[in-house]
């Protein structure tokens, strides 16, 4: 690794020697995983009771949300936050905005926050979720994983790893990838892994280039930061791979360039914030 870039400080390794960490924006008794991040506020599940916990962009810990059931996915964006909880034997979409939780029941959910709402996909449906009730807005193959959307598409992993582009007004579906892994979808842009390492395509253009080749055997999900590509540890960025952050990486998400990760020792959670586009010297 050899340069990390924090807000206001940027510290440099010797040789090949790993820099040191910058410091944490919060310290959390306990594991973290999962990680949102919106206008106020960061979000992480704790792994050992799979609740939601609230921590101010200062550090301050808010505080645990109200959950009933295990939390398993967490997304937010502006002044909300959205998550997936096990209720029975199905499960809660809930989102919070001014102070006020709302919850719909649905049975198999991936969640995506976007500027226009929070997206859901279930069983043959991906809808939109604002104000009032949720509205279908596309009708995907059984069971999909939802990526992303936009005014225009949402975009879908199905059981089979295609992703495919579903149009919100009309029914002919384009299939992007027949097989993917580790495929996101972020503002127009698909991030995906290949033999030949980590891939970027412009799905308005159609550009698709290399922008950096992890390790093979090592897994990771994939982050779309700005220009860079996110694989765990490891930054992609214009064809050059760099170790940004330092493993374990309990869990990481990006807002905007900056991503924010999570790392544990001692039965601490760190907190951190990289900006993903600085070039390490």
């Amino acid at each position: 690794m050899k340069m990390l870039v924090c807000g206001i400080c940027a510290l440099t390794a010797c040789g090949d020697e790993p820099a040191e960490l910058p410091p944490p924006l919060a310290e959390v008794p306990g594991t973290l995983g999962r990680l949102a991040v919106n206008d106020v506020s960061i979000f992480a599940i704790d792994a050992a009771d799979s609740s939601l916990i609230e921590i101010g962009l200062d550090g301050t810990i808010v505080g645990k949300l109200p959950t009933q059931g295990a939390v398993s996915e967490v997304v937010a964006f502006g002044d909300w936050v959205g998550w997936i909880e096990a209720e029975g034997t199905g499960q809660l979409v809930r989102k919070r905005r001014n102070a006020m939780i709302e919850s719909t029941r649905t049975f198999t959910p991936h969640i995506v926050a976007t500027s226009e709402g929070l997206f859901y996909s279930d069983s043959g449906l991906v809808a939109l979720w604002t104000d009032g009730a949720p509205q279908r807005v596309a009708t995907p193959g059984a069971d999909p994983t939802l990526l992303d959307g936009d005014s225009s598409f949402v975009y879908t992993q199905e059981a089979d790893t295609s992703v495919v582009r579903y149009p919100r007004q009309g029914d002919v579906s384009e299939i992007l990838l027949p097989s993917s892994m580790a495929a996101t979808v972020k503002r127009g842009v698909m991030a995906y892994r290949t033999s030949d390492g980590v891939r970027l395509r412009d799905l308005f253009t159609g550009f698709d280039r290399v922008v950096g080749m992890p390790p093979s055997t090592y897994e990771c999900e994939l982050a779309i930061a700005g220009r860079a590509v996110l694989c765990g540890k490891y930054r992609a960025l214009d064809g050059t791979l760099d170790e940004l952050l330092r493993d374990p990486v309990g869990g990481y998400v990006a807002n905007g360039k900056d991503v924010y990760w999570v790392t544990t020792e001692n039965e601490v959670s760190s907190i951190r914030v990289v900006d993903a586009e600085a070039m390490p010297n």
